[in-house]
């Protein structure tokens, strides 16, 4: 049995196995797609460039200069709420399912070419804050290559999973900086039994920053430092060069992990002016002062604490910190984290690997005790006040196998033929919807609650069909959701007139 683990990164993935001679997990090394970091493990560039014949180039193959050709970024896209508008190249649209299903499969066909492996099951890290449409993407993915053993499990908890294997009892918070979002996992790996030898993960605590905090943010912020600097926006200099300018700001905030300054050019394609980009590392704190990074930094690290804290646990059990992700090697998100916990509790040193290599382990461990992340409600039109309503049929933080309150339904009309509820993931307060202004930059507003409503797809509206037809103001239908050990979202539905069962176990989707 050969299984690998993808960590699918917005900047970055890494593929590692289980190396059954030295009995740990191996990172890949794919040839000319990966690259490394000083000399750091092996890593694939989350790229993708269609040339004019629609060719597939994935990875370090990409070639930086045709920015116009470039999908990027993508990962980061799909697992949010909101969908942004296509990328045309060749004149054809690509969205971010498109653009991360071309990446991945590409993907897999290079393993099983340079690598030689042939495996027989997936795991895949996924972020904290994914949608359910994200797990269908990548089982959808994976079960078109011929793989149908597929399990997840998310980004922070696997590498907590990764540390967290040598120190049983141990409770362990991971602050995972990527390419695209924030995420926290507090987690506990649970001693064996005796007479075993399988261990036992515990989610504790779960939170997450999606915007304004990943790495492709910092890029963005640079890349706006530069053109203010030079009198310039982003319409003056155009796509392709905006493109080419996040590039060029990624270098610059590389090499301030390392350097006190940090040089680079660029030509403005318009004018054929060359600048010179040059950045201080104490310019790129203040710029990430100045952007709220840092306090969103501070504000979910304390919501770890606070929840920890109402489950009865102090910061001073937290034994070990770990620092995961590229970010996380910027220097004063370092500095935050050793003034909040202490240098000698922090660990830093596998901030690329750890996530993957935690992933495998989960081959080790018996399960993972965990909850879920969002908020899961029913919606249906109530023709008197003319406007959607809620039911919420699970609270974001409750553990899992669980079983909904039953729900008693009645017509809304005499000879009412069916009844048709939409199921799907739910915040009533407090939402943030993501936009384009006019000048094409990313913003943030808060939304209401019909916008922060996401459906699981049309697929799982669930539609009871009434035969007889319904009377109105009789119950005629109970109702009962549950959610099995899997997260697969399932339902009940009795006829309450003829006494008999609609549907029973009906799997409705699967959930985060």
């Amino acid at each position: 049995m050969t299984v690998l683990a993808i960590d699918f990164g917005t900047s970055n993935t890494v593929v590692c196995l289980h190396n059954l001679v030295h009995g740990q997990p191996e990172t890949l090394d794919l040839g000319s797609l990966s690259f490394r970091y000083d000399q750091a493990s092996p890593l694939i560039p989350s790229l993708i460039h269609i040339d004019s014949r629609d060719q597939v180039t994935i990875g370090n193959k990409v070639p930086k200069y045709d920015c116009s050709r470039i999908l990027k970024g993508f990962k980061r896209e799909l697992c949010q709420a909101f969908q942004p508008a296509p990328t045309y190249i060749n004149q054809r649209p690509y969205t971010p399912k498109d653009a991360a299903t071309l990446f991945l499969k590409e993907l897999l066909k290079s393993i099983e070419e340079i690598a030689k492996i042939k495996p027989t099951e997936f795991i895949f890290s996924t972020p904290v804050g994914a949608y359910e449409s994200y797990y269908h993407c990548l089982q959808d993915i994976a079960s078109e290559a011929g793989y149908k053993q597929v399990r997840f499990i998310d980004e922070s908890t696997a590498a907590a999973l990764g540390y967290g294997v040598k120190n049983p009892g141990k409770i362990i918070l991971v602050i995972d900086l990527g390419g695209g979002t924030l995420d926290l996992s507090l987690t506990k790996i649970v001693k064996p039994e005796t007479n075993q030898s399988i261990y036992q993960g515990e989610v504790l605590v779960k939170t997450d920053r999606a915007y304004g905090c990943g790495g492709l943010d910092i890029d963005r912020w640079i890349a706006e430092d530069c053109l203010k600097k030079h009198g310039r926006t982003y319409k003056d200099i155009g796509e392709s060069a905006w493109q080419n300018l996040l590039m060029i700001s990624e270098k610059v905030k590389i090499r301030l992990s390392q350097y006190e300054l940090a040089e680079e050019s660029f030509l403005d394609e318009n004018t054929f002016e060359t600048w010179k980009i040059s950045l201080k590392r104490q310019e790129l704190e203040d710029i990430l002062e100045r952007q709220g990074f840092l306090r969103l930094l501070r504000e979910a690290v304390d919501e770890v604490l606070e929840i920890g804290y109402s489950k009865g646990i102090s910061k001073r059990e937290i034994h070990h910190v770990l620092l995961v992700g590229g970010s996380s090697l910027i220097p004063a998100v370092q500095s935050q984290v050793f003034s909040l916990f202490g240098r000698e509790r922090v660990h830093c040193d596998k901030p690329f690997e750890a996530v993957a290599h935690g992933a495998l382990s989960l081959i080790q461990f018996q399960g993972i005790n965990d909850y879920l992340r969002h908020t899961y409600a029913l919606r249906h039109y109530n023709p008197f006040t003319k406007a959607n309503e809620y039911y919420p049929l699970f609270q974001s933080g409750s553990s899992y196998p669980c079983i909904a309150p039953a729900l008693y339904l009645q017509a809304n009309h005499t000879g009412q033929q069916q009844i048709q509820l939409i199921v799907g993931e739910y915040t009533p307060s407090g939402a943030t919807e993501v936009y384009y202004d006019e000048q094409g930059m990313l913003q943030i507003r808060s939304s209401d609650a019909d916008s922060s409503f996401r459906p699981l797809g049309s697929q799982n509206t669930v539609q009871f069909p009434l035969n007889p037809p319904g009377v109105k103001g009789e119950d005629r239908l109970s109702v009962n959701f549950f959610i099995d050990p899997g997260r697969t979202l399932k339902v009940d539905v009795f006829d309450m007139k003829n006494q008999t069962f609609i549907l029973k176990q009906q799997a409705v989707g699967r959930l985060q």
